[in-house]
């Protein structure tokens, strides 16, 4: 399966991104990125697993706030994965879809030029409508990084709360 990533836009998924969704509705929500550089996630709040590593996380929603937002997969260089949840609630009501959104972070490249881009899971969905990851949806079921050795697989869905699993390719269910 081929990933789609855009260097400048994230669509529906960040206000700096998209001001406007739907007519008369609030505008959507901050990415787990925009949030932890204006400091509105503490470190207590990510979760920092390395590739190769096994590990069960139960995410909150980014919308709702909780004991833990993000997984932080870090990559070569100073790259590096943020995985995050987005339900229906909050300012995210509004958003295309919910589920599991994976961002890969670069931020050594300029602003504006490809420092965040979405890992779409649904690359033929029109301005990132279905990039989420849920475990309902058998071709967007999970995200596999083969050259990175990652593999991120949203396994449930708790009220609105995300289980997922961080592994290898060769691992995931």
């Amino acid at each position: 399966m081929k990933w789609k990533d855009c260097t400048t836009y994230m669509g529906p998924w960040d206000v700096m991104s998209s001001h406007l969704i739907k007519r008369d509705e609030p505008p959507p929500g901050l990415s787990s990125f925009t949030r932890i550089r204006l400091g509105w996630i503490s470190e207590n709040q990510v979760v920092l697993i390395k590739p190769g590593e096994e590990k069960r996380v139960v995410l909150s929603p980014l919308a709702e706030g909780g004991t833990t937002l993000v997984v932080k997969i870090p990559l070569k260089g100073n790259t590096y994965l943020l995985v995050e949840n987005r339900q229906p609630i909050g300012y995210d009501r509004v958003m295309p879809d919910s589920g599991i959104l994976v961002l890969k972070v670069d931020p050594d490249a300029m602003e504006g030029a490809g420092t965040v881009r979405i890992m779409d899971a649904d690359p033929d969905s029109h301005h990132f409508a279905h990039a989420t990851f849920r475990p309902d949806k058998a071709q967007r079921s999970r995200f596999l990084d083969k050259e990175n050795q990652i593999a991120i697989v949203p396994l449930a869905l708790h009220d609105h709360n995300m289980e997922i699993l961080v592994t290898t390719p060769e691992k995931a269910p």
